[in-house]
């Protein structure tokens, strides 16, 4: 694919929901099948549960979605039916063994082709994980560009929805995603699909902190195990003390619920029963929980909360958090955040100059910490998507990582 973007991109009002949405009415009509299942064999597989054919697309259809929304770039290099299926899969949170859930697009291709894990963006609503809604379809079909494509639906959604989402909890987020790779790894061999044994991964905003947190595990633990070839994180909260920082420095903040999410996800992961009363204000430290049981999107529960900081978080909180009092806290974001290692493999960073959602700022430090630990800067690079912000970068992301892999397949 040719490289549409080097180290400055320009600003893109496409946005990836706007083609999912076109493209799927029309795929109302164009429906090739769905509705098989394939049990594997439990005696043969570790990991892989169950995978069941939920629907196929022609490559016209996909092309002709492409165009009409403005990816003429993507579309070009659409070239496979493709075939999607919802897998479950055995993964282990806290100690436990639990069943967790994602698609796998398959290219119906003779060819060796290579396996991409996309990791998807912050979600609160059940309905939104990607075996439910036609985002994560829409990723799934990065399967016509040559890949077998996975999207997990992270724990706390699809199949493993009856736990509270691990935000940005770095160990079960990327043991989450390796178990999936290795379900996915099953499930070629089963279906006797034609795979090259290479592994990329790739995501957006949280979708890239977890992105990060599964190259850095695989490294560090499974090196042996996987043939990762390359990463692309883009516009991910890596550094979460820097993150703090910011959001206690600012007057009013448009996503509430994102800090609302971090402090429940560890006061249920760390059993910290004082966390939300420690950050929060009332009435907002005492109805936080209620907000977050899977029927609500993050818009409707920034809705119940606040966007005034000092209204928000306690003057406590905002004036001493990097107080003794706060150790704990500080050292446990730290813990959290991959931003001090040696990467073997490249790691193509991403974020948008215009963010404020995640600033800009937050991946300039932490490819800065990365390069002061010794990581090797031709393994580590930092592009700029010039003057878009969370939202606008989406597209441009998606053109560019999928032009720079395109070269390492």
């Amino acid at each position: 694919m040719e490289m549409f973007i080097s180290k400055k991109l320009k600003q893109s009002s496409i946005c990836s929901s706007s083609w999912v949405q076109a493209t799927f009415l029309i795929v109302a009509f164009f429906l090739y099948s769905c509705g098989s299942d394939s049990e594997p064999d439990p005696v043969e597989n570790k990991t892989l549960i169950s995978a069941t054919e939920i629907a196929s697309y022609p490559v016209q259809l996909l092309q002709f979605g492409a165009n009409q929304q403005g990816f003429s770039a993507i579309s070009g290099q659409l070239q496979y039916d493709i075939t999607i299926y919802k897998i479950e899969y055995l993964t282990t949170y806290l100690g436990t063994e639990i069943t967790a859930s994602g698609l796998i697009g398959v290219p119906n291709t003779e060819e060796e082709v290579p396996t991409l894990s996309f990791q998807h963006g912050t979600i609160a609503a059940h309905a939104d994980a990607p075996t439910e809604s036609d985002e994560g379809t829409f990723y799934a079909s990065f399967a016509s560009l040559g890949y077998i494509s996975l999207i997990p639906d992270f724990i706390g959604f699809g199949s493993s929805s009856d736990f509270l989402h691990p935000y940005y909890h770095a160990e079960s987020t990327a043991e989450c995603i390796i178990d999936m790779v290795r379900a996915a790894e099953e499930f070629i061999a089963e279906k006797n699909l034609n795979s090259n044994g290479k592994l990329f991964l790739a995501g957006y905003s949280e979708g890239g902190y977890a992105t990060m947190v599964t190259h850095k595990r695989i490294e560090e633990k499974y090196e042996n195990e996987f043939n990762l070839v390359a990463s692309a994180p883009a516009s991910g909260g890596y550094d979460l003390v820097g993150m703090k920082d910011y959001f206690i420095e600012l007057e009013s903040y448009s996503q509430p619920f994102y800090l609302a999410y971090l402090a429940l996800s560890y006061t249920d992961v760390y059993e910290w029963p004082t966390l939300l009363s420690d950050l929060f204000n009332e009435p907002y430290a005492s109805t936080i929980s209620e907000l977050f049981d899977g029927s609500k999107s993050g818009s409707q529960i920034n809705a119940s909360l606040t966007t005034d900081i000092k209204q928000l978080l306690t003057e406590d909180f905002r004036t001493n958090s990097n107080d003794s009092k706060y150790d704990l806290l500080n050292q446990t974001l730290e813990t959290n955040s991959p931003i001090s290692w040696q990467p073997k493999h490249p790691i193509f960073m991403y974020h948008c100059s215009a963010d404020i959602t995640v600033p800009y700022q937050n991946s300039q430090n932490t490819y800065n910490h990365l390069i002061d630990a010794g990581a090797d800067e031709s393994k580590v690079t930092f592009t700029t998507i010039d003057g878009a912000t969370h939202n606008t970068g989406v597209a441009p992301f998606v053109i560019d990582f999928l032009s720079v892999f395109s070269d390492l397949k």
